[in-house]
């Protein structure tokens, strides 16, 4: 209710008068300045609008008072430039009296909790009759979900004038819980009664009876029948028989099936930017396939992406099925697409939101698109994976808006930030290491610049190691990624030596496009061999190893830290010595690709290949035996112990080839937490790279395999891995098979 008064002359259009004091009346737990804080009119303004409904509006839209209403009093003492007098704006505010607690009653068999965090209203706030007459609502929902069919709910205050607060109660009928007795099928030929029972998952004999559930049913059946031709199905909304006290129902399906279709021809109209064949290859249904619902609508929405990612956002793509009978049991669906390609679209302005701790560029410098650029669905596909890629954060959601023009748009990145710091000890056993304790600090998301800091110390009875590493990945507000590593480690190699290294390593990535970056790694060790097992052709000594590596990456993965799709290949060369220092002389070029196919849902398949060699140059006699490759173990060939694969003394020439098909066991906010995985390896390793054998079996310089199965489990630290291989190419004294234990990925 709006209300204003004054007197005559305040009235007449001809005197425009001026604002001279602002009032309130009727706060009574709200201060003066607060209430005036959502109101625009200050004192020297002219009257223009004598009931003020743009302030009133904005008074009444904080949910804070009950009415709002202005009057005008003209101020004989207080006189304009004209000597006419001002006059004084009085808001009469009715505060809302505020909840000073909720009470649930008549609720025997839902505990008070249940409903407290689904419903709006909340303690210290004001009380709000539309609000908590959708919360009766929230409620009926919350009981019918739980098979409380005929429940009802109403709410009731009890005031506490002198304080101006209420306390609100919601009282419950609960009424009897209904459980599903039968659900019977009619109309169904193709399908069994069994067949469909079967797919109603939630909507049993014996399940607690849901109306939502009942819903999701009837979806899948329906969909069901039009993901196996039958384009027409209907699934109608079944019968219901209620028993006498209402505990049980008898539900009746009828589907009206209709006839079976087949995949014709189809038609495009409306297109001008993309030519039919490009349109067709984004068909994924077929002619002369069966009609399937999902596949025509995954063929829609990858002619959707194609207008998307050419800046088309707001193109309709509408499909037409055009049913021609053919005979009695079966016709032909012919499939017309009709496009309206609508305008380009422009990216106006981009907004990072829900990071309290990330600094705005942190997350802005991944987004591939820039404010003005033309709209692309796959920039923004990507930029998401490249903040993903960052690590820290748990979540990321685009929200694409049209504030203004149908010819720009807003794109908004909301972030939820997942914990960068982590404190984390352990212990384990690995093959190689055997029994290993770990303690780690670890931030990945330094001072809020995506910087990383890690402290790691090891210590077990093969393995002792310090270790600090730092890494900038947009080192001085570059594209590249600068990092410091210093190192301690003392390796005993069972049956062969000890190794003691410590030194540094800086490390330089610049990136030249979105997925190429080059690399240049300089490593400095101080290294020493000793404790030599007699029967190995190894020598003690103590060396320096200053080296240098440059290559390149080449990364399109959706993910680094679980990938799905993409690929990673990578060429590398470490040279040591010469122009570098140091006493060892040697290069050691690389070379690794490896490529991740999704197939169904989660599961993944990947296949991932690596080769190298090693050999010394003058005046080095030959390469450290730290720095050949050894083979066997969880790295290269699984089914093998190290070492059980190559030379004796390692080898200067390698090739592993690995494949995996991973799936997922457990999920946590749609992340796998925890996966299986069947793999398959082939290696060998050899002492010159005149000796390669591609060969498979166990004889002299033959390559390996091995198969097997494992688990992977994601901690918030690193990846742990579990796996058993089953070596099959063994010498008859040989294990067989290996269990590992390990942390970290392979590839």
């Amino acid at each position: 209710m709006f209300f204003f008064s004054t007197v005559a002359r305040a009235q007449t259009t001809e005197a425009r008068q001026l604002v001279g004091d602002i009032a309130v009346e009727g706060n009574r737990t709200l201060k003066k300045k607060t209430v005036l804080s959502k109101v625009k009119v200050r004192k020297g303004d002219i009257v223009v609008d004598p009931a003020f409904r743009a302030d009133v509006d904005r008074l009444l839209e904080t949910g804070q008072y009950e009415d709002v209403e202005v009057s005008l009093e003209e101020m004989p003492e207080l006189l304009d430039a004209q000597g006419r007098p001002q006059v004084r704006v009085t808001f009469h505010v009715e505060e809302r009296p505020v909840i000073k607690r909720i009470d649930f009653k008549g609720n025997l068999k839902l505990a008070d909790r249940k409903f407290r965090d689904e419903i709006s209203s909340k303690p210290q706030e004001p009380f709000d009759r539309f609000k908590a007459a959708q919360d009766v609502e929230k409620i009926l929902s919350i009981y019918r979900d739980e098979g409380y069919a005929d429940a009802k709910a109403e709410f009731y205050t009890s005031s506490q004038p002198k304080v101006n607060k209420v306390i609100l109660t919601f009282f419950m009928t609960e009424g009897s819980r209904v459980l599903v007795k039968s659900v019977d099928v009619m109309g169904n030929e193709t399908f069994s009664d069994k067949k469909i029972r079967r797919l109603m998952k939630k909507t049993r004999r014996g399940k607690v009876f849901k109306e939502e559930s009942l819903r999701a049913d009837l979806e899948e059946v329906q969909k069901y029948y039009q993901n196996r031709g039958y384009a027409e199905a209907q699934v109608s909304p079944p019968a219901r028989v209620f028993n006498e006290d209402h505990t049980s129902v008898a539900l009746t399906l009828n589907i009206d099936e209709g006839r079976k279709y087949t995949i014709g021809n189809f038609s495009f109209t409306g297109a001008t930017l993309f030519k039919e064949n490009d349109l067709r290859k984004a068909l994924t249904i077929k002619s002369g396939a069966l009609y399937q619902q999902e596949k025509l609508d995954e063929s829609q929405h990858n002619i959707q992406e194609l207008y998307a990612d050419k800046g088309y956002l707001r193109a309709e793509i509408v499909p037409e099925n055009i049913t021609q009978p053919l005979d009695e049991e079966r016709g032909r669906v012919d499939i017309h697409f009709s496009i309206t390609e609508s305008s380009v679209v422009y990216v106006d302005r981009l907004y990072v939101d829900g990071n309290t701790y990330t600094k705005d560029q942190v997350i802005r410098r991944e987004i591939l698109l820039k404010e003005g650029d033309i709209f692309s669905a796959g920039k923004v596909r990507r930029s998401v994976e490249r903040i993903y890629n960052l690590g820290f954060l748990d979540d990321v959601q685009v929200d694409v808006q049209q504030p203004r023009s149908p010819d720009t748009a807003d794109i908004v990145f909301t972030v939820q930030e997942g914990k960068p710091g982590i404190l984390s000890a352990g212990a384990g056993y690995s093959s190689v290491d055997s029994w290993l304790g770990t303690v780690q600090v670890q931030h990945i998301n330094l001072f809020g610049l995506a910087q990383r800091v890690n402290l790691t110390w090891e210590f077990g009875e093969r393995k002792q190691n310090y270790e600090i590493s730092w890494t900038d990945p947009w080192f001085m507000g570059k594209r590249m990624s600068f990092g410091v590593d210093m190192f301690n480690t003392e390796r005993t190699i069972p049956d062969a030596y000890k190794d003691h290294r410590k030194g540094f390593g800086l490390r330089l990535g610049p990136r030249l496009t979105d997925t190429l970056s080059l690399i240049h790694d300089y490593r400095y060790a101080n290294v020493r061999i000793f404790d030599v097992d007699p029967s190995r052709d190894i020598q003690p000594s103590h060396d320096i190893i200053s080296s240098l590596t440059n290559g390149f990456i080449h990364d399109n993965r959706d993910n680094v830290f679980d990938a799905s799709r993409g690929m990673r290949n990578s060429v590398s060369v470490e040279v040591a010595g010469g122009p570098f220092g140091g006493n060892q002389h040697f290069y050691k070029p690389q070379v690794s690709s490896a490529i991740y196919f999704p197939t169904f849902w989660k599961f993944v398949f990947s296949l991932s290949a690596r080769g190298g060699f090693v050999h010394n140059f003058p005046p080095s006699k030959d390469v450290l035996a730290s720095e050949r490759f050894r083979m066997g173990g969880v790295d290269t060939v699984r089914g093998y112990d190290l070492d059980e694969i190559g030379p004796r003394e390692y080898g200067r020439a390698m090739m592993v080839f690995n494949a995996e098909y991973k799936f997922p066991i457990v999920q946590e906010r749609n992340r796998t937490i925890l996966q299986g995985a069947f793999f398959a390896d082939v290696g060998g390793s050899w002492k010159r790279g005149r000796d390669v054998d591609l060969g498979i079996g166990s004889q002299g310089d033959q390559m390996r395999a091995g198969v097997g199965f494992g688990i992977r489990f994601k901690t918030p630290v690193f990846p742990i891995r579990l796996d058993w291989g089953y070596g099959l190419n063994h010498r008859p004294d040989e294990q067989i098979s290996q269990f590992y234990f390990t942390i970290g990925n392979i590839f």
